[in-house]
């Protein structure tokens, strides 16, 4: 089983998490996955949330809402694309050309 990075952040509201009870402002280490349900239900804030969870995440595994963050990020063009497939394309052709002699 391989070990996933975990993310410290500062719970907005006293909350149970892993069968222990943490008053609000305690600090804790979620899982990347965790982020945006605990963000809905109101237990962190997602400007606490670390800028590095977003790039650790493999590409393929972000949101299109994520995709799209990461696209503007990395000043990313994606013309008419709308849907994750093409997102998701058009950011992989990108690192590609940037691999193969992009301006550094």
């Amino acid at each position: 089983m391989s070990e996933e990075k975990r993310i410290e952040i500062a719970l907005a509201t006293g909350a149970k998490y892993n069968r222990k009870f943490y008053r609000a402002g305690e600090k804790i280490l979620i899982l990347p996955d965790e982020v945006e349900s605990l963000i809905k239900d109101g237990v962190i804030r997602r400007d606490d949330v670390p800028e590095f969870e977003e790039e650790d995440k493999p590409l393929d595994k972000m949101k299109l809402e994520e995709l799209k963050g990461y696209a503007f990020e990395h000043a990313i063009d994606l013309g008419d694309a709308t849907k994750k497939e093409d997102v998701l394309a058009v950011i992989l052709k990108a690192g590609e050309s940037n691999a193969n002699g992009g301006a550094s």
